[in-house]
């Protein structure tokens, strides 16, 4: 199980708790299979994350890792080592590096894939 910011879900993955609105309301039950139909309902109802069975946002990083060349990869783990220096020591600074480091992986796949290298919202 793990919470998956609302633009890494994919239809087919399956709910671990029920999606709730920020009053409380549930939007879909726990163990509901994702449609493209209930991911736009989540954004529309200003659902940013939901807990996903047997995936969390670490994994999501791999998967977007494996489709690109380790010479791209290394060259953004250079840039972001840059920008980040020692940021293991803060737990707060981690959390941006992995928010930039996800932003830049997906920007990658997107321009090998031939799509828009606009950035994503996270």
């Amino acid at each position: 199980m793990g919470m998956l910011n609302i633009n890494d879900l994919k239809a087919g993955m399956v709910l671990a708790q029920a999606a709730v609105n920020r009053h409380g309301g549930v939007i879909l039950g726990k163990d509901h299979l994702l449609t493209e139909k209930y991911i736009n309902h989540f954004k529309t109802w200003g659902i940013t994350e939901v807990d996903i069975k047997d995936i969390n946002s670490d994994q999501v990083i791999k998967q977007e890792m494996e489709a690109l060349s380790n010479d791209v990869i290394e060259s953004i783990e250079r840039e972001l080592d840059e920008l980040f220096p020692h940021f293991e020591a803060n737990p707060f600074m981690e959390e941006i590096y992995k928010i930039v480091k996800k932003i830049s992986l997906k920007q990658a796949a997107n321009q090998t894939n031939g799509y828009s290298d606009e950035i994503e919202k996270y």
